[in-house]
């Protein structure tokens, strides 16, 4: 992911953490566009509505691991069969309140992951982000 404009997707169902990403995001990169879904299925909606225009597909991809109607598990699983022309670009970090080691080995088993953060966003974390999606 170079300095150009990021589009990023929010996958998670706490409204808080979403406002909170939202604005960490907003102060430490430059115009980002971000959008949100509550859930794994929001977001695949979301891809799936976009794949004909690989240019609107997001650059990256914050996503939760439990969430309602589809977990971030169950993401990762879809997103492995939808994906087409221009889902190479997409870069996901898991970003989860999980402390559980069975998560993060779990996420480290999926190749479309590039990482996994604990919550919150912080300005370290979207540095490290920034640079290993780069």
């Amino acid at each position: 992911m170079s300095n150009e404009a990021y589009q990023i997707l929010l996958v998670d169902d706490d409204d808080v953490t979403n406002f909170l990403s939202r604005e960490m995001l907003r102060l430490y990169m430059s115009s980002p566009k971000i959008d949100i879904a509550l859930n794994g299925q929001e977001a695949v909606d979301y891809l799936l509505a976009r794949a004909s225009d690989p240019d609107s597909l997001p650059n990256l991809i914050l996503l939760d691991i439990n969430m309602p109607i589809m977990d971030g598990w169950d993401f990762l699983a879809e997103f492995d069969k939808i994906k087409g022309p221009g889902f190479e670009k997409i870069n996901i970090i898991m970003f989860t309140s999980s402390v559980y080691y069975e998560d993060i080995d779990r996420a480290r088993t999926y190749a479309s992951v590039q990482n996994i953060y604990s919550k919150p966003l912080d300005e370290q974390k979207i540095k490290e982000i920034i640079a290993s999606c780069s």
